[in-house]
Order: structure tokens, then sequence, then C-alpha cells
């Protein structure tokens, strides 16, 4: 079954300060099915977070319109699970209360949330932390608690926004592994944006590949590599000969990002 669809989606952003307006969206086409794990890769700027912040509900297009389900996308909502490349903790709650945030927010009672709660501390590997507060944990700790949150939420897709582009390069690679590992088990769907090549081959099933900025989509890979996936995959001709397109594909517009700069 189908889940998302974005139809005919552009963004202009007004002019400011004298400049004239910004294009940062060609109008663009995208179609998400049941259970997908899709990457967004491209060049800075080129509008993938705009892209996603859209479907998200935190922007609005200029023209086209996103569907979840059917409905129209008009704002926020609890059947989209967001999670940014800066810690969004909410400093002045646990571990346990900000993963139940959004569960008490939909008047779930005590009881019911903290056993929500508490299984997807044990999922992210976080047993032990419940009670404490973001300020004690690392980076990569919040940003499981991040993923939590979302997840204890059980949106429809879950969006994340280069979560994993603030953590040093061990961090990362674990993450995305829990990442995976998650998926692999729930197959919820996800749509994950980042400028890194190989985490989005190793994450995602198809990989959309944007334009320089005004961006559109480019082309669009599938990966066919087998699951469940490990990080030993990354060395496999198969892995190598996908980053070696993609190199190209990203380069290709990083340069007439600099040719413009």
């Amino acid at each position: 079954m189908t889940i998302l669809k974005v139809e005919q989606v552009s963004r202009t952003f007004p002019a400011r300060h004298g400049n004239a307006p910004t294009r940062a969206l060609e109008p663009t086409d995208l179609v998400i099915g049941n259970n997908d794990f899709v990457t967004i890769l491209g060049p800075s700027g080129c509008g993938k977070s705009t892209l996603l912040r859209i479907v998200a509900g935190l922007d609005r297009p200029t023209s086209g319109r996103v569907t979840l389900d059917g409905r129209e996308v008009t704002g926020p909502g609890a059947d989209r699970g967001m999670v940014f490349q800066s810690y969004t903790l909410f400093p002045w709650l646990t571990v346990r209360e900000n993963i139940a945030f959004g569960l008490r927010e939909r008047g779930v009672g005590e009881g019911e949330r903290n056993k929500v709660a508490d299984a997807f501390i044990r999922r992210v590997g976080l047993a032990g932390f419940e009670k404490h507060w973001p300020k004690q944990l690392s980076g990569g700790m919040q940003q499981r608690t991040a993923i939590a949150r979302a997840l204890a939420n059980d949106p429809k897709i879950l969006l994340l926004d280069e979560p994993f582009g603030a953590l040093d390069n061990q961090t990362r690679a674990l993450m995305q592994e829990m990442l995976l590992g998650i998926w692999e088990r729930d197959q919820k769907t996800v749509l994950f944006v980042t400028h890194d090549i190989e985490e989005a081959i190793f994450l995602g099933g198809r990989v959309i590949v944007m334009s320089a900025r005004p961006g559109r989509i480019k082309a669009e890979i599938a990966v066919d590599l087998p699951h469940p996936r490990s990080y030993k995959i990354k060395t496999t001709p198969e892995f190598v000969q996908l980053k070696e397109r993609l190199v190209e594909e990203i380069r290709t517009e990083a340069l007439k990002v600099a040719e413009h700069a």
C-alpha cells in the first residue's frame, strides 16, 4: 500500500533584504510505499531538508501537495515522527519522560506510557538511564532517546533529518546499525535525509539523489543488498559499485554549487 505521495511540490522562499526570491525546490514527485526505507542524498542547500520539513508539515509548499494515506498534509501530526540533527530533547524531562512525552500529550495513562517508554529504552540500548537528564547523556545517547521518542508514538512514517550528522564516526556507525536493526524488526516506513553516501546506501532500500539548488530529483537508485545488513557489507563489491556511482552523481552536483559560490 502506498502511504506517502509528494505531488509536484515546490518551494520558493520570499525575497529578503533586497535579494531575489530563492527557489529551493523545483516541482517534485515522490512515492513512498508501506515499509519502505528511502534515503535522500544531495549536496548542501539542494532542498532535501526543505522537502522533509514539508512532508513533516513544518513548512508549506509553494505549489503541489503531500498526502499520507490519502489525507493532505497541512501541518504537523502524530502520524509523522520527526528526528532532527540537533538534540531536541526537553532538558527538564528525564529519558523516560522524554520518550513518553507524545503518549502523555495523547492522554495515555502513566502506567501504560511508562511501559511503552521502557520497552523502547531497552530497544535503543538505554536501560539503566531511565531517570537521567539529557545533559547527563552523550550525543549518541541523546539521539537514541530522540529516536525512541519518535517511535514510541507509533507514527505511520519516521522522518529523520541528518540525525547522526553531529556524531563522531564510530558513534555514527553504531547508530546506523541500531536504526537499521529497528527497521528490520518493525518494518517502519522511513524517510531519511543525509549528505553521507555510505550512510545512504547502508540504510536505504532506495536512494533519491537530488540536484544542486533549485533541488529536483535527479536519480532514483535501488539498493539491492540483502537483509539483515551488517557493517561488513560496506566492503563488498556490490556496495563499492553503488558508492562509485553515487559519488559521481553527487560530485557533479557539488561542482555546480562550487561554480556559483
